[in-house]
């Protein structure tokens, strides 16, 4: 090829690239100016299910306020954990393990049956108590609730034994 021709064909290409980037910017203004805006103010609710959802997760209080926010989320705690250190066995074990041993479900011994009063005598009671603390075979620890004490967990087998 000639060194015109070779000039010819670099003009083309080029006259075609360029070309083509304008109508690529044409098509991009052409499909901006058709696209409809939506209207946040229309519907209520999704402004304010979008607000719920970006709304920060905590904020920092100083001074009085602090103090004050401080004293209310301490009082709830202790009073949401005298809550929990009130439930007795009975409580627990309807609260959380009955779902599992009521149905007995992966082997797990039924409260009163021959099999639990069999694993009782086999095991003993502070055994029992380990493993519904440490959690055994596909029993998790603390029956999958590590907010239980080690008196919960107690009363929850007591009475389960028949």
């Amino acid at each position: 090829m000639s060194q015109t021709a070779d000039h010819k064909l670099i003009r083309r290409f080029s006259v075609i690239v360029i070309g083509l980037v304008l109508l690529t910017v044409v098509l991009i203004f052409l499909a901006r100016s058709l696209q409809l805006e939506p209207d946040v103010d229309a519907n209520p609710s999704k402004r304010a299910s979008a607000e719920q959802r970006i709304k920060p997760v905590g904020g920092v209080r100083v001074g009085a306020q602090g103090a004050a926010a401080l004293a209310e989320t301490q009082a709830a705690t202790a009073s949401a954990q005298s809550a929990v250190a009130e439930t007795d066995g009975e409580q627990v074990y309807n609260g959380l393990c009955m779902t599992c041993h009521d149905a007995g479900v992966a082997d797990a011994p039924i409260p009163g049956s021959d099999q639990m009063a069999q694993r009782l005598i086999e095991k003993g009671i502070e055994t029992l108590v380990t493993n519904a603390i440490n959690g055994i075979n596909v029993m998790p620890p603390r029956g999958g609730d590590p907010g239980l004490t080690d008196e919960q967990i107690r009363a929850a087998v007591e009475f389960m034994l028949p």
